[in-house]
């Protein structure tokens, strides 16, 4: 499968992989300080486990690669479209403190101490999270545009500050549209990869989870804010991932490695490497993909 991959990389000549990469990453990144990782399909597998891999075999390297980090000095930060009331007991679970909830709408330090807002939320005038009428107004448009093909339930945005949560698989570029006709064109769904989180009966082939976002942020938003706090150089920063959402991140960090599924699955994401000279593709899936890479650097 490796070789399919890297034969469909090779074909552009812009694609680059991991495992070509990896001594020359090592030494280039010999004052790494801080791991910007997504969650669902990268850290975790599409079930949102840790210790499971996609197949559903127990995998543990991933906790160990903690340790490893941690007496490295290393900061593992959570960048995901997750609450940061779910981000808070994710964190704990995993001995970290730091991550980005919402998509990047919200930086958060020390599990709460200091949450920072990414974006200028004075003009922001929609309400999206908790039940709010625009909420409800934006299921309904989206559902009755593409029947059968999307849902979001008001309890999944409850614990939200600024994000909604949707299920399905649909045309972000017509949805976008669509919000923007009907009055709602400060805000936008983005795609954040695909999910097995949740069943739904919808008609879909692939489930991916979409957010509901103020226009213009995303979570390179988030890293770069707290870059700017805490004094990172991009040379400090890593970030990994497995959509198109994710990629946006490798703007602001040194490298950014993309889970090599992702690729399987969607072909289209080949494009958006074109922006990037700095993505490097894991040879393998999922969690076991961040585990490659994390290995080879902790040694």
């Amino acid at each position: 499968m490796e070789e399919k991959i890297k034969a469909k990389i090779n074909y552009s000549k812009k694609y680059k992989l991991f495992g070509d990469y990896k001594v020359q990453l090592k030494k280039e990144l010999a004052d790494l300080k801080v791991i910007y990782t997504d969650m669902d399909g990268t850290l975790l597998n599409d079930r949102g486990c840790l210790i499971k891999d996609v197949n559903g075999k127990h995998f543990i390297d991933c906790i160990r690669l903690f340790e490893k980090s941690e007496k490295l000095g290393w900061d593992i930060v959570l960048v995901s479209g997750r609450n940061k009331l779910q981000l808070k007991y994710n964190s704990q679970l995993m001995g970290v403190t730091n991550y980005i909830p919402e998509l990047g709408c919200e930086l958060v330090h020390n599990l709460g101490e200091k949450v920072y807002v990414t974006f200028d939320s004075s003009n922001y005038k929609y309400d999206v999270v908790r039940g709010g009428k625009d909420l409800v107004d934006i299921i309904e448009l989206l559902k009755a545009n593409f029947p059968g093909k999307i849902d979001s339930r008001i309890e999944w945005s409850m614990e939200r500050t600024f994000n909604a949560l949707f299920l399905g698989e649909i045309n972000t570029v017509k949805a976008n549209e669509i919000l923007t006709k009907n009055g709602y064109g400060g805000l936008s769904l983005v795609d954040n990869g695909f999910s097995k989180l949740m069943r739904l009966n919808l008609d879909v082939e692939h489930l991916r989870i979409y957010n509901l976002v103020p226009k213009g942020v995303d979570k390179s938003s988030a890293i770069k804010l707290d870059k700017e706090i805490r004094k990172f150089q991009k040379n400090n920063c890593i970030a990994l991932g497995d959509s198109a959402e994710d990629l946006k991140m490798a703007k602001e960090v040194h490298a950014f490695f993309l889970m090599k599924d992702i690729i399987e699955r969607d072909s289209d994401i080949l494009e958006s490497l074109k922006n990037y000279d700095n993505v490097f593709i894991t040879g393998q899936s999922m969690n076991r993909g961040w585990a490659e890479v994390m290995e080879y650097l902790v040694r």
